[in-house]
């Protein structure tokens, strides 16, 4: 396992109990938006990549789709199967490396990244393997933070001090493209804001901790960039994405 991978699962192994109950993650507008935008067929095979405590993935499978969860934590996995049991939906669940898809060429209907992309440290690499598994006319769902062009340099630092596994948030204009070389044709491609308390955004990092402290004077430094700060508020950019392979 490499440096960026371990902190990966040094972190979310950390807080996958946080991730489970949080109810943003559980029933964020993005999850629906995603799903919506994606209109997938009945019964499609879908793989969630970097699937977390499995929101997402129980939310497609409770809709009838076949689906299969990918995560490089074991205790993300552990909270995602204890979720689908609570659930009662019937998901099958891989350990495993999203720039590594253990599976042949085609093998899917859609594939789904909900707010995890900014954590791979090859993000074409993804796409590509994504793309691999996808079948002709296969859908690849992303959801992740971004920010304005002039406040993404400043997100990227702030995310950094919350969680030192965050590699990079991208604009809309940066998705598209990574996007564009691996056979995928966009379909949607739309940005939403929500607010929340500074605090809010933090979680599950308190605080009161020494990172959590950092971030707070980082993010209230007059030097921030504007447009994440709005009136003591935080807006949470997020990208909705759907392609399709050619």
């Amino acid at each position: 396992m490499n440096a960026d991978h371990q902190k990966v699962t040094q972190y979310f192994a950390r807080y996958h109990e946080a991730y489970l109950s949080s109810p943003r993650h559980a029933r964020g507008e993005d999850l629906e938006a995603l799903i919506e935008a994606l209109a997938l067929a009945p019964a499609s095979r879908v793989l969630d990549a970097a699937c977390g405590t499995g929101h997402t993935t129980v939310a497609l499978a409770a809709r009838g789709h076949i689906a299969t969860g990918l995560d490089l934590t074991p205790e993300m996995l552990g909270a995602a199967e204890k979720l689908a049991a609570s659930r009662h939906v019937s998901i099958t669940w891989v350990l495993g490396d999203v720039h590594q898809l253990a599976w042949p060429d085609r093998s899917f209907d859609a594939v789904t990244c909900r707010r995890a992309a900014h954590h791979f440290h090859d993000l074409s690499l993804f796409i590509s393997e994504a793309a691999r598994v996808l079948k002709s006319g296969g859908r690849l769902g992303i959801s992740d933070m971004t920010a304005p062009t002039n406040a993404i340099e400043g997100l990227n630092a702030l995310e950094r001090f919350r969680d030192d596994s965050h590699c990079a948030a991208r604009t809309a204009n940066e998705w598209a493209q990574v996007i564009s070389p691996h056979g995928l044709d966009l379909l949607t491609l739309a940005v939403h804001g929500e607010p929340m308390t500074p605090e809010e955004w933090l979680s599950p990092v308190s605080p009161n901790s020494p990172e959590g402290q950092e971030a707070l004077r980082f993010l209230k430094d007059p030097s921030f960039p504007q447009g994440i700060l709005v009136n003591d508020q935080f807006i949470k950019y997020r990208i909705i994405l759907v392609a399709v392979k050619r």
